[in-house]
């Protein structure tokens, strides 16, 4: 990957003596496109005790639906090279025109943290939509003075007071707060989470780690919190799911660079959970170019079920059918009140209620979708001629005998006026009626060689003779025993 530095002309204002401001203003002009990194850098001597930054762009729309952005965030000078975790502090993306950070505080996104001398680096991210290309401003305000003789250390991970045992946790594994662009302060999204009914979530604001470092300052809700990063590059966006509280994951990569598998492999060697978000999303930059080979998991349901998650699905379905045991996961992508959280919710079945046995079970895909906590989904194989257990439920792997008759049973409720399915690797199987009591089981029997998997969906029709999802679950895979 190529770094490219800004050349731009600085206007130094103020006095850098003690006690003074010292400003510095950069200005540019970006070309036409989306994949663009630049970087102004600039020097921090000794004494600055806060860094301040005020941006401004061209503004221009398309069609009210696409528009310029500058996105923006902050090096130290350990430096910006790709993947530089000691370098970096902070980042915004297009959600602000400003920060600030110290050694005491810091604008949501940005790290505290003590403010060393050397050369530090605006980080830009434009995506420039006019044909004409757009011009930019930046002011750079160094504040000299006495710095804190301390300041605030990485935060510890934030744990519920009491670990439930095995079970089924509701969960939801796409959240934003105020660090990138969403509006709920921690403690909001909190009581949020609390009142649909979770069990835990996993905090992914776009490109940054200061939201992971703010939970363990968070009291009076018994809900795990896991640290994660929506890593939003130009070439599709995936979640980094279980990451350090600190930990943080590169973005500044596209699929010709070949740095994606190099970061994916990072966060499953932390004990980490890869996702392809939102694959089929048709904005620029959101559309997945990386592939699946790397990924443990695709979001399939993305906030409320529309023609996007469709073809999610689809992709998912296509991947099964080729052996591919990858895990399905849904997420509200809440951004705020007006994106409800756990809408949809990812339903996990763990040994307890902690970071790493979700993370194994979201890993192993043993969960289920659903659209709220009002929907249930049950959903099992079972096979009289298996020597060790008999039953398998989602993200499990049987081995029936061939030709052993298998037995597929899912039951769903709080599903009104909906209709129940089962799906294998060769279509749709079975079908059934649930009527406004909410309450319907289907029951199919099969083989595994005949089926390969078994699925679960739950939908509801909806005008234009389409259809919502209600609930879904991941697989039961068939392993033939060879008998």
């Amino acid at each position: 990957m190529t770094i490219q530095d800004v050349i731009a002309r600085p206007r130094e204002t103020g006095n850098e003596s003690v006690g003074f401001d010292e400003t510095l203003d950069f200005s540019g002009r970006f070309g036409f496109g989306i994949d663009q990194w630049a970087y102004v850098p600039f020097d921090v001597p000794t004494g600055v005790r806060r860094i301040g930054v005020t941006t401004s762009h061209d503004r221009f729309s398309l069609f009210g639906v696409a528009r310029n952005v500058l996105d923006m965030g902050i090096f130290g000078p350990a430096g910006y090279d790709l993947g530089n975790t000691a370098g970096f502090r902070g980042w915004s993306g297009g959600a602000r025109d400003g920060f600030a950070l110290s050694a005491a505080d810091a604008t949501p996104g940005y790290l505290a943290g003590p403010i060393d001398p050397g050369r530090w680096a605006l980080a830009l991210g434009p995506v420039v939509l006019n044909p004409l290309g757009m011009g930019w401003q930046a002011r750079v305000t160094l504040e000299h003075g006495a710095a804190p003789s301390d300041w605030p250390s990485s935060t510890i991970e934030r744990a519920v007071t009491s670990r439930r045992g095995r079970g089924w946790y509701r969960g939801d594994t796409h959240l934003h707060t105020v660090h990138s662009d969403g509006r709920y302060e921690p403690l909001e999204m909190l009581a949020a989470a609390g009142a649909a009914g979770l069990d835990f979530i996993v905090s992914t604001d776009h490109n940054t780690s200061s939201a992971n470092q703010s939970w363990a300052d968070c009291h009076g809700a018994d809900l795990l919190v896991i640290a994660g990063e929506e890593v939003t590059t130009r070439h599709g966006h995936w979640l980094a799911v279980g990451l350090p509280p600190d930990g943080w994951v590169d973005w500044r990569y596209a699929p010709r660079d070949g740095a994606f598998p190099e970061f994916a492999a990072q966060v499953k060697a932390g004990g980490g959970v890869v996702v392809a978000a939102h694959p089929a999303v048709p904005l620029p930059g959101s559309a997945w170019e990386f592939g699946y080979r790397d990924v443990d998991a695709i979001e399939v349901w993305n906030g409320r079920w529309n023609v996007d998650d469709e073809v999610s699905l689809r992709i998912w379905n296509r991947l099964l059918r080729r052996g591919r045991r990858v895990a399905a996961v849904g997420g509200s992508d809440s951004h705020g009140p007006h994106q409800r959280i756990g809408t949809p919710q990812t339903v996990a079945h763990a040994r307890e209620l902690s970071t790493p046995a979700i993370l194994d079970a979201l890993r192993h895909g043993r969960s289920y979708l659903a659209e709220s906590t009002d929907v249930s989904l049950s959903f099992t194989a079972t096979c009289q001629a298996v020597d060790a257990d008999p039953t398998a439920g989602p993200g499990e792997t049987f081995c029936p005998p061939p030709g052993a008759p298998v037995s597929i049973e899912a039951a769903v409720s709080g599903a009104p006026n909906s209709r129940i399915a089962i799906i294998t690797a060769a279509g749709r199987a079975a079908g059934a009626t649930v009527d406004a009591s909410g309450t319907g089981r289907l029951r199919m029997t099969t083989t595994g060689d005949e089926a390969g998997f078994a699925r679960v969906e739950v939908r509801r029709p909806t005008r234009g003779g389409l259809s919502s999802m209600v609930a879904m679950t991941n697989p039961v895979w068939f392993a033939s025993t060879g008998r």
